[in-house]
């Protein structure tokens, strides 16, 4: 039967990498849940899974289910914040439970302040790197960080010169799956600029966004 075995609360000493004792070997991570917008555990010495959390306003679910097999009892986490909380779930996965590994990715923080006395529309950009070139995309989520724009449209080229983009709005999802938009094993270079036009950002107001590219090699 699937479900909740044990958990494990954390809060973060300090943002970065960490390390989490688990308590017992091997054991299967089922879920997590956590404040802030991700949350990033060490797969390889290569890769880090960054499991999306929900947008500014947007709706905390009880859990989001994953599914990876630990063999040791000790793993490694990375924080978004020191003070981040949350709660890991180990057991046996669910049948909509996301392997760890579809969640291997980079991601970048963009901002842009708004230093007028009233709202106006922004432009900004940042950049993916990844660890190697000639990666294959295979998402994208993009988590508002505050509720200071209406909605943003950001957008990258592909390598064969396509164009694709996407919408970001607050108030929006509920972590996990349902915060990524899905591509095509979309080929990309080593780095990857993502540029966003934010609209209607409030008066002397910052608005900052995070950018999670997901890749397979």
């Amino acid at each position: 039967m699937a479900g909740v075995e044990y958990s494990i609360y954390f809060n973060a000493p300090s943002a970065g990498l960490n390390t989490i004792n688990l308590l017992k070997a091997p054991t299967t991570l089922v879920g997590v849940v956590f404040t802030g917008q991700w949350l990033g555990i060490v797969i390889d010495a290569t890769r880090t899974a960054y499991i999306p959390g929900t947008g500014a306003g947007g709706v905390t679910a009880p859990m989001i289910p994953v599914v990876y097999k630990f063999e040791g009892l000790v793993i490694n986490v990375v924080y978004q914040f020191a003070g981040e909380v949350g709660v890991l779930y180990f057991g046996s996965p669910l049948k909509d439970s996301v392997p760890l590994d579809a969640y291997a990715g980079v991601y970048v923080n963009i901002s842009a302040t708004n230093s007028g006395t009233a709202a106006a529309n922004l432009t900004a950009s940042g950049t993916l790197q990844f660890p190697q070139g000639a990666v294959r995309l295979v998402g994208i989520a993009y988590i508002l960080a505050d509720t200071n724009s209406s909605y943003d449209i950001w957008s990258f080229t592909t390598s064969g010169g396509l164009l694709i983009q996407g919408q970001g709005v607050s108030s929006v999802g509920a972590g996990g799956r349902f915060m990524v938009l899905p591509l095509d094993n979309v080929f990309a270079a080593q780095s990857l600029t993502i540029s966003v036009n934010m609209y209607g950002v409030k008066a002397s107001s910052t608005h900052s966004v995070i950018v999670i590219g997901y890749y397979q090699l």
